[in-house]
This record gives structure tokens, C-alpha cells and sequence, in this order.
């Protein structure tokens, strides 16, 4: 299993509220486990991460945004923490930082895309 399918699994719940139907496809992705699976993350992590997922499907941006950061305080080597940045600032019109933490999670999870990244700034 490669790095790049725990991306898939720790952000369901954050790509799911973006994606269209150009979007990458993800079913080539094994999303069963790996060196980034949620198991592995610390508890802290996986709590601002669920708590930036709920902040982010009720629309509170912000919100979500301030948990995805502690996320990558916290276990800044995973890429989770780093995508839900990237939706967060999407969603808030920051391009400039949204394609920041997008390229800190590909270096993390090398090709690892939902979005086209000319779709940053822009709302679904």
C-alpha cells in the first residue's frame, strides 16, 4: 500500500463536500491503511481533524481552519491536516496559502490531488 491512499482516508470527510465530477478519480487508491492511516495518528490529532471535518461541512471555514492548523502543529508529516488546510483556505479565497499547504501535503503524499488546482479560490 502506497502513502498516497491514506490522504483518501483521512479526508473523506473534508473532499467530500468539494469534489465534481471532473474531479481525479479515487478509486485507484487502496484506502485500507498505511504509513499515514488514522490509527496512526496521535489522539490530539485525529480530534482536531474530526472537529475541522464537522467545522467544515457546516460551512464554518474558519473554524475548520483553526483545526486543521493544530492538526499539522501537532503531526505535521501527515498529509490530512495539511489537505483540510488547503480546502479551508480554498473555501476562505486564500489562494496563495490554500496552494501552500496543497503543495506541503503533495510533499508529504507525492501526486496525491482531488482538486484541480486551478479550482482554488473558488466555491462549489
Amino acid at each position: 500500500m502506497t502513502t498516497r491512499s491514506v490522504l483518501i482516508s483521512a479526508l473523506v470527510l473534508v473532499a467530500t463536500v468539494s469534489c465534481r465530477p471532473s474531479d481525479q478519480r479515487t478509486d485507484e487508491f487502496d484506502v485500507t491503511g498505511g504509513a499515514q492511516a488514522r490509527e496512526k495518528m496521535p489522539t490530539e490529532a485525529v480530534a482536531q481533524l474530526d472537529s475541522g471535518s464537522t467545522a467544515f461541512r457546516a460551512g464554518d471555514y474558519e473554524t475548520a481552519l483553526a483545526h486543521y492548523t493544530r492538526f499539522t502543529e501537532i503531526a505535521p508529516n501527515f498529509a490530512a491536516g495539511w489537505f483540510g488546510v488547503y480546502m479551508s483556505q480554498r473555501e476562505l479565497g486564500n489562494a496563495e496559502a490554500a496552494e501552500a499547504a496543497l503543495e506541503r501535503a503533495q510533499s508529504i503524499v507525492p501526486g496525491a490531488s482531488l482538486l484541480h488546482p486551478d479550482s482554488a479560490g473558488s466555491s462549489s
